[in-house]
Parts: structure tokens; sequence; C-alpha cells
């Protein structure tokens, strides 16, 4: 045995004791002033809560504005806006059951502008169609400008040069052109001429044109015209708006949604036939926040109804605990004001704090109580009691709410936004909670027992005594429990990192299986990639080097409609445009040919037909069918048929040309021609064009998004979007996890050395925290219980909890004299309790509808369930397996007199009576073996004398009545 007392205390050899013992015996002398002091500041904190505490309800709030991928992001919000597309899908069973409905919306959310805006339903570009011809190929224009100078006669008023008779004159004498390709055309306009005659005269209902078609390119005009947002051949439609956010609302954009909502339920009210969906990721998110919410409130209300009624059944009464957790709640409105002033807001992550310090703050109190109630037993004032109890457990106490707070304070050194304001907020929250442990609850304790009996005081649950048997054969019990450790343990490698966000949601919620339908069945995502082009020209290139990569599905833009500035262009488009400017609203009246005339001009054409082309042999065909229907057909009927003939195709070719009149704008298109809504998602305030590309993959799979990234990125290093931000978000938030839980390490660490002032010691601390994470993983790779960006947080947690049971085990531990160690009562059942307490904490989270919140309570009950078993009896073994070992290295202490080592410190009890001390009966091998509390014989001055769980003489005072 060392030279130093047996009974030497570790508070003896602790620098916090005498502080702790001081401060305690201000607060006992002024009970009352610390408990209004204390509740006028937590009515202070929550009503600067309710003033001045703000909520970022954003996942862009989580992300380090510094990085170099949200620095893009934000460049992007600059030129484009904060806000993300709500999507309100409408799905039938066929175009025309949809429509109606997306009119019928967009009608009603237009009208909703306190609400919402940029509400876009179909591509609105009827300005744009006017302009048309800006997209027709320039040697497209120039036919259409030689088509019309061949008719000018028309065009200037001879109306009469479209009679039947004339028209096939003119294709005759074209055919007399050596040229085969001018024959080949005449010969064509022959075809249709006799074609539309022959029909005309067999009045069998047919009325085939006899104009050419028109261009091709002029179809563009069909696809400029307006058209609805659809997929799935229209039977699936889109309505896209923005919502205006209540910046002072948790839920900025809670109330718009839910005003969406009865729109929604509404419309579908009257149109049964469709079904009506929303989502986008405003929608998601909040839909996740409000929930998330919801589940936070239940379970922490859950949470502190369980953790009094353990603390009630583990200390056998109901004051000291109902003392406990009052403190808890003050110390929770303390923490409220904390984060006001620290950070000034809470976010996604951070709102959890309250569960997080419901589960470890009350640990404070457990240690406390369950010490005094021990020394209450022997020390009969109640003030003094609570003296002694923070100067003997209080270093532990404090060692353990400092390394659980640096475990969440080290996680503001990493990147993560997020996460490192939920380190600042936590790590604060701790050390507040821990204040009023030391300040608030010996002050309350020492009003409610200053008049009690000690003999009346509750007695804890023992668990010391369900320990005991297995530490008969320590070596043994070691042996087990690591092998145990070491099996779970191997499940590790099982263990994976799910990143897909969907899963975190709850199950069934509306925004998700809509956002999930789309993946499956359209090529419409919530998700794309967003690349910046400065010209219309970088942006057509970048956009076909997109479409070439094997995960982009397509790209969206709207500058391709923009045709580049061309002034030939737009001569031409004058010339044309001024030949159509006197064009009459009807066609005048054409003359009629003589039948006899327009016989021989037929026969005249099927001479000059050549006889080695298809079509001429056609042509020829159908001519002398004509001239044989005119040969028995009555004047009358002629005139007629003629007159109808002629009139409807010189209304055609009319018509034709109204149509290019409407078309030949010559102004060049611009932004300004485009809906306002559409202009503002892809044009941004200095005239930078976007591309919105869309991913043909699971965008939520990380693997899938991983290669979507690396191709998107290679064909533009500055692209961002919501899959990058994810992306990088996912990476970052694990690694700051990772970095957070190696930074917590180190200055834990390096605190245990300089509570413990031994290397040893402070590894032997670690173990239970060790042990138990290496246990905790492989549960969750034999129960395929990924890790996630909601569970993560275990690991800063399990960090703190697991070394806080350390560090009380290792005091207990130094606090006694012998060669086994036998883990005391206190310490036994505040592991217990404060264990427990953290399971019912965060298991309650195992009930929310969030599957984040899920997991993060299913981990982190599994993971203090393992620093339990690892601190109640791996650590406890192998203490007593080395104890004999390790007292024997422990340097040499100095030697004090016995006198000095059983006198009782000054200050920290009344003056003892003489006859007290002369009575005070040394420290019995039993006890000092068993650590158990013995009974106190009476003194002869009336007074009682004992000794606590860990040696430590206890001389009663004897007071006067």
């Amino acid at each position: 045995m060392p030279s130093g007392s047996p009974d030497e205390t570790a508070a003896d050899r602790s620098m916090l004791a005498i502080p702790l013992a001081e401060l305690t015996r201000i607060v006992v002398r002024n009970p009352v002033t610390v408990i209004v002091i204390g509740l006028l500041i937590a009515a202070a904190s929550v009503f600067g809560t309710a003033k001045s505490l703000g909520f970022k309800t954003s996942r862009l709030d989580l992300i380090n504005p510094n990085s170099n991928y949200n620095q893009l992001w934000l460049e992007y919000l600059e030129q484009f806006g904060a806000d993300d597309d709500v999507v309100v899908v409408v799905e039938g069973h066929a175009k025309e059951n949809v429509s109606p409905v997306l009119e019928a919306l967009y009608s009603r959310l237009s009208a909703n502008r306190e609400s919402f805006y940029a509400v876009l339903h179909e591509r609105g570009l009827a300005n744009v169609r006017a302009k048309a011809l800006h997209y027709v190929p320039p040697d497209e224009l120039s036919e259409m400008e030689g088509e019309l100078t061949g008719l000018a006669p028309v065009l200037g008023g001879q109306w009469e040069a479209l009679s039947f008779d004339r028209l096939l004159w003119g294709a005759n004498q074209r055919l007399l052109i050596d040229s085969p390709q001018q024959q080949h055309a005449a010969a064509a306009e022959l075809n249709r001429l006799a074609d539309g005659l022959l029909h005309a005269l067999r009045n069998d209902g047919a009325s085939p044109s006899i104009w050419n078609e028109p261009h091709e390119s002029l179809s563009v005009m069909s696809q400029l015209d307006s058209e609805y947002f659809t997929a799935n051949e229209g039977r699936m439609g889109f309505v896209l708006l923005r919502l205006v956010k209540n910046e002072s609302s948790f839920s900025q954009g809670g109330e718009a949604i839910r005003r969406l909502r009865g729109i929604i339920r509404s419309v579908q009210y009257d149109h049964p036939e469709v079904k009506i969906g929303l989502t986008g990721l405003p929608v998601m998110e909040n839909d996740e926040m409000e929930g998330s919410q919801k589940d936070m409130i239940l379970s922490s209300v859950l949470s502190l109804i369980g953790v009094a009624v353990l603390f009630i059944a583990g200390f056998g009464g109901l004051r000291h605990p109902l003392l406990a957790v009052g403190t808890l709640i003050v110390g929770l409105a303390w923490s409220f004001g904390f984060v006001t002033l620290a950070i000034g807001h809470l976010n996604i992550l951070s709102v959890s704090f309250g569960v997080i310090l419901i589960g470890l703050g009350i640990d404070f109190g457990i240690h406390y109580v369950a010490k005094y109630l021990q020394l209450r037993e022997k020390i009969g004032d109640s003030a003094e009691a609570l003296i002694e109890t923070s100067r003997s457990v209080g270093p532990g106490i404090v060692t353990g709410a400092a390394t659980t707070s640096i475990a969440f304070f080290t996680a503001a050194l990493t990147e993560f936004t997020g996460v490192a304001e939920l380190g600042v907020i936590a790590g604060g929250g701790i050390l507040v909670c821990l204040i009023g442990a030391f300040t608030l609850l010996p002050a309350m304790i020492v009003l409610a027992d200053r008049h009690r009996n000690r003999y009346l005081m509750p007695h804890p649950l023992r668990i010391d005594g369900w320990i005991a048997p297995m530490m008969q054969a320590p070596r043994a019990t070691l042996i087990a429990s690591l092998a145990f450790c070491i099996f779970l343990s191997t499940g590790a490698s099982k263990l994976y990192y799910d990143h897909n966000l969907l899963n975190l949601q709850a199950q069934g919620l509306e925004s998700v299986e809509w956002e999930k339908k789309l993946l499956e069945e359209t090529d419409r995502s919530v998700w794309f990639a967003l690349s910046i082009a400065s010209s219309r020209q970088e942006l057509i290139a970048r956009k076909q080097a997109f479409e070439k990569l094997s995960n982009v599905d397509h790209v969206e833009e709207i500058a391709s409609l923009l045709p580049p500035e061309d002034e030939q262009r737009t001569a031409q488009i004058k010339r044309i445009r001024s030949q159509l400017t006197d064009l009459p609203e009807y066609p005048p009246s054409l003359p009629i040919p003589p039948a006899p005339q327009l016989a021989q001009i037929l026969a005249q054409a099927q001479q000059l037909l050549p006889g080695d082309d298809a079509t001429a042999l056609q042509a020829r065909r159908r001519i002398g069918q004509a001239r044989e229907a005119l040969r028995t057909m009555p004047q009358a009927n002629y005139e007629a048929i003629m007159r109808s003939l002629q009139q409807r195709s010189a209304g055609e070719l009319l018509t034709r040309m109204h149509s290019l009149y409407a078309v030949s704008d010559p102004e060049t298109p611009d932004v300004d021609d485009f809906p306002e809504a559409l202009v503002t998602r892809f044009v941004g305030k200095n005239n930078q064009y976007l591309l919105r590309i869309y991913p043909n993959g699971d965008i939520w799979d990380m693997e899938s998004l991983a290669k979507f990234v690396a191709e998107v990125q290679s064909v533009d290093a500055q692209v961002t979007g919501q899959p990058l931000q994810t992306f990088y978000a996912s990476r970052q938030m694990q690694k700051s996890y990772i970095h957070a839980a190696i930074y917590s390490l180190i200055a834990v660490l390096i605190v245990l050395i300089l509570d413990f002032r031994s290397l040893r010691h402070s590894l032997l601390a670690l173990t239970p925290v060790g042990l138990g994470s290496a246990m905790l993983f492989g549960i969750q790779g034999f129960m395929d219980i990924p890790l996630n960006p909601a569970n993560m947080i275990v690991l800063p947690l399990i960090l703190g909890i697991g070394i806080d049971d350390g560090v009380h085990v290792l005091h207990d531990f130094r606090c006694q004299a012998g060669k086994r160690y036998r883990i005391s009562a206190s310490t036994a059942t505040a592991v217990l309790i404060t264990s427990l307490t953290t399971m019912i904490g965060f298991g309650s989270l195992m009930l929310a509808d969030h599957q984040g919140l899920q997991s993060l309570g299913r981990v982190l009950t599994i993971g203090v369930t393992c620093c339990l078993f690892t601190s109640l009896i791996v650590l406890p073994a192998f203490l007593s397996t080395i104890t004999g070992r390790l007292k024997q290295e422990e340097p040499a202490r100095k030697q004090k007199p016995e006198a000095k080592r059983k006198r009782i410190r000054p200050g920290f009890f009344d003056a003892p009576s003489k006859e007290a001390l002369a009575t005070a009966e040394p420290r019995t091998a039993e006890t000092a073996k068993t650590g158990a509390a013995e009974s106190t014989p009476k003194s002869p001055a009336g007074g009682e004398k004992g000794q606590d769980a860990e040696g430590t003489i206890i001389v009663p005072v004897r007071r006067s009545p």
C-alpha cells in the first residue's frame, strides 16, 4: 500500500473540491436569494427567446457560406433569387381531363398574390410567335420571298391571275423550260391542280389544296405557341409557383403552403376525375420541419415525464427527483437565453438541442442527489451534507460535464455550419445546466430538507448488489464481457452510410410520394443542376455538351428561343412584310374560264408532260379524267363548281399570306416577349442565361448522384444546384461529425489528464466509450441500421455519455482503498439511472414519424446501452482485476500523521465535540473491502458516528436543544 492514507478521497486530491464546496457553502447560506435570482434569469431568458430567437428552416442555412460549392450557389441566388419552385401535379386519364384543371388552378393561384408569385402553367409564347420568321433559316426566307415575287400581280390587286385557266397556262409555260428541276416542279403543280379540279368535278367531298405545303420551318410557329407543361402524353400536368414567405415565422412558407393546400382541396372537389398533388423542395422542407417540430415537442414532453418517473423510482421518493427535474427545467430556460445571445437562431439540426439537454442535463442532478442521499444518512445537517456532496462527487460531475460539453464545442471547429451551431448550443446548454446543478439544486434541497430527520430520507435503489456476484470472479467476468464486445463489434464491417435524404422523411408524406412518382414516371424532378452562361452562344454550346452526357436526361433553357441578331435576315423579313401590308380581308370574285378553253389548256398540258416522270404520269392520268368529266357536265353545274373551287383556293392562299404576315414582325425577339414568370426562372439580373440539367438516374441515390455531379462538372466546373449542394453538404456533414469526434476526443483526453493527473487513469476513463462505440457500430451492422445525416450526431453524444460514465467510475475507483475495487452504491445507481434517463430522453424519438429522428433515437438508445454495459461490467471487472497492481504503481504520497488523516477538514462541518472526536472509530477492513456503509453506534455525547461508502470518517455534530 502506498504511504498515503487508505481513506484519502479523490476529492482530497482534486483542484475542484474546495472551490465547489465553498460555492455550495455560499448557496446553502442564501438559498432564497439564489432561487429568486435563478428564476428571474429564467424568466428573462424565456422573454428574450420569445422576442428575439429566430429560426432558419432552409438546408442552405446548415452549410458553411465560405465553402467553394456554396459560393457558387450564392452567386446563383444573387442572379436568380433564393426561392425554389413549388410543383402542383395534376394526374388524369387523358389530356382533356388535365387541361381544365390546370387552367382552374392557374386562375385561383394567380389571384392570390399575397401568398404566391411567378405562377406558370404553360409556355405562353404568343408575343414570340409574331416574330417567328426570325427562326427560319436564311435560304428558306429567300424561297418565301421568291414565291411572293411570283405572286406580285395578285398582291398588287390582280386577283384574276388566280383563275384556274391562268394557273394551268402558267404551269404549261414552265414545262417548256429546259431545266429538269423546273419541269419537275411544273409537273407537280399540274398534278395538284388536276387533283383539285377532278375532286371538285366529281363532287366527292374531298377538297385537296392546289397549293404547295407550307415551309416546314414555319412549324416553329406552333411550337412557339402556348402549350401546357405536361408529361406522359398529357396525362400529367404541372403548375409551377413560388411562395411569398413570412420571414418572422418558424416555417417561413408554412402559411402559404396551407393556403395552397386549401385551394387544391377546393379544385379537387370540383374535379374528382383527376388527382392533384403537391411537391417541390419548399414543400418537402416545410413538411419535414413541421413534422420534426411536432415530433420533437412530443418527444421532449414524453422524455421529461419518463425521466421524472424513472428518477422517482430510482430514488424512492418524489421530493428530490422533482427538485432535480425542476432544476433541469430552469436550466433549459437559461439555455434558451444562451442560444438567443450566442447564436440568435435555431436551424433544422439545432432545434433538437432541447431533447439533448433533457437526456444529458439531468445526469448532473442524478449524481448529485444519489451522493447526497447516501451522505445524508450519516450527516444530520442537510447543509453540511450538501457541502460534502459537492466536495466528494462534485469534481466528477464537473469533469463529466466538461468532457461532454467539449465533445460538443469541438464541433464548432468543423466546416459544416449546422453541426458547428449545434455543437455550440448543446455545449453551452450543458454548462448552463451544470451551473444549475451546483446552485439551484442545493438551494432547493436545503430548503426542503433542513427540518427533516435524516432517518426519514428516501433510500436510492441499490445497484451495486446486482453487480457484486459478477465481481466475485472479476477475471472471468472480464474475459466473458470482452469476448461479447468483440463478437458484437465484428458487425461493424456491415455498417454503411445512407446519403438518401428521402429515406429520412416520414413514410407516406404526400410531397415525398409525389416526388418519387415524378422520378419513376416522368423526366421531371424537383432537383436539377444549374449552369449559368453569359451569352446565347455559350449557352447553346454548353447545352449540346450536356445533352451528350450519359447521366443527363434533358436540358431546359429559353435562350435558344432567342435568335441571334442578323441584319440580313431582318432586311429579308422587312421586304416580306412590305409585300403583305395591303392584303384584303376577303378574296375578290374571280372570273370563271369557259369550259372549252379550260379543256384545251388541259389537253396541252397532257402533251407537254414528260413521260419518264412518275409525278408527270399521275398528272396526265388525272388531267384525262378531268377532261372526260368536263365533256358531260352541264354548264350551270360547271360554273358553280368552278366558282366554288376558285374562291376556296384564293381564300386558302389569302389565309396563308395573312398567316405569314402575322409572323413577320421584323423586330428581333428578346426576353421581354416571354412571360415574366418564365423569364425570372431562366434570365438573371445581369442578363445571364440559366440551364437546368435534369438527370436520368435516381438523383437521391448517392452513387447515381456522384456520377451525375462528376459529368456535369466535366462540362462546366462552375455548375451548381440542389443536387451538388446535397452531394457536397452530405459529404461535408459526414466529415464534420467524424472530425468533431476526433477533436473532442483529443480535447477530452486533455481534460481527463488535468483532472486525474494520470494518463493511465485517463485512458481507463475512455474505455466505456471506446468499447461502447465499437459495440454500437457492430449492432448497427447486424441490424442493418445505417448511419445517415440525422443519426451521425450520435458520435459526439456517445462520446460525451460514455466518457461521463467512465469518469464517475474512475473517480469512484480512486476514492477507494484496498486490494480489490467494488463499485460503490451511489456511483452504480447514478450511472444506471443517468443512462436510463438518456435512453428515455432519446428513445422517445423512436415514436416520431420522421424516419431520421427515429433512427437517431434508435441508434443512441443502443449506444447508451452499450456504454452502460461497459461502464458497469467491463470497466469495474477490469479495475477489480488489476487493483492491486495499479495501487502498487501509484506514486507514493506524502504521509500524514494518523490524527491528521482522521481529522475532519475545518470549515466543512461545525466544530465537533471532543467526545465525538474521541469516539471516532477508524475505517474497518471489512468496510474498506466492501465499500458498504456500516451502522453508526451512539457516541457518549449523544451524537452519532459512521463512515461513508468510501471510508471517510463521518463525525456528527452535537447540537444544543
